[in-house]
């Protein structure tokens, strides 16, 4: 969501923008406080000084209300521009990209954990909420961001052209979703260690398992 200035938005609105703040915010210190599968929606109204009723009006249970704080803070994080600078290895530029994700998980490993487990059980259920919705948005961005990586290895040879870039793209992204799910199995999930086993996932992948030694 683009910011506002309060020139630009009238007294509705910006009240509006602030409750949606101070949900994020009671969301976020529930969850930390008694965990997702402790954390009522009731308490995170009072924490956020709301009504019950105003609450489920800007999410309409947990798993909403956890995406809208997950959402808005990946929206900040780098866009794959950041990483396409020209000469930069394309190892360098997946790590470059996936680096601050991996930062982010690790700052909050209970809400990462829900995160996973959450964004699973969507795919069983009737329909995503607005929020969910906004999240596998952004996910399909971050695929589009990816091909691009790719795109701009293959016109600098460095990638091979006989595959597209978003079946490429597709590909590492699996590897990511793996990864992570794995790491945050441990208790205390450190960044350094998830990025450096992403790292050798990623390199296995740019070079291939074929052995070509054989003419095969």
């Amino acid at each position: 969501m683009p910011p506002h200035s309060d020139q630009q938005l009238g007294r509705r609105e910006r009240s509006k923008l602030d409750k949606r703040r101070r949900i994020r915010e009671a969301t976020r210190e529930v969850f930390r406080r008694k965990g997702y599968e402790g954390a009522t929606t009731r308490e995170i109204a009072e924490l956020a000084d709301i009504a019950i009723g105003t609450l489920f009006a800007y999410a309409s249970d947990k798993r909403e209300l956890l995406m809208m704080v997950v959402n808005c803070d990946r929206e900040r994080l780098p866009t794959v521009e950041d990483n396409l600078a020209e000469g930069k290895d394309v190892l360098d530029a997946l790590m470059c990209f996936f680096e601050p994700r991996y930062r982010y998980w690790a700052k909050e490993p209970e809400l990462s954990r829900a995160v996973v487990q959450e964004t699973v059980a969507y795919h069983v259920a009737a329909a995503p909420g607005p929020e969910m919705a906004r999240f596998y948005e952004g996910r399909r961005a971050l695929m589009e961001d990816l091909a691009r990586l790719f795109e701009s290895g293959q016109r600098r040879g460095q990638i091979v052209k006989n595959v597209t870039a978003g079946d490429i793209a597709a590909l590492f992204m699996t590897i990511y979703h793996g990864e992570v799910r794995e790491w945050l199995r441990a208790a205390r999930p450190s960044a350094a260690e998830g990025l450096k086993r992403l790292q050798q996932s990623f390199l296995l992948a740019l070079s291939g398992v074929k052995d070509r030694s054989s003419g095969r």
